[in-house]
């Protein structure tokens, strides 16, 4: 079986919370071309899991890119 190709792809997750809108920019996932569906890896899912929380919390602004987070292991 031939296997599909797959495509590194960003996007911005959004989330709306209490009337507010929390923004994480340039978020990496892959993308299956067959299936067309979107998949994130472990570790980003947990990155923008926090940066929710802190930006929910008021400890950073409710607009982020993911670049500047990604390094940071939580």
């Amino acid at each position: 079986m031939k296997r599909e190709p797959t495509m590194l792809k960003k996007k911005d997750i959004i989330w709306h919370i209490d009337q507010n809108e929390y923004v994480v920019r340039n978020v990496p996932y892959i993308e299956i071309d067959a299936e067309g569906e979107e998949f994130l890896d472990t570790n980003v899912s947990i990155t923008i899991t926090a940066l929710r929380d802190l930006m929910y919390d008021g400890a950073i602004p409710r607009i982020v890119d993911y670049e500047q987070f990604a390094h940071i292991e939580f």
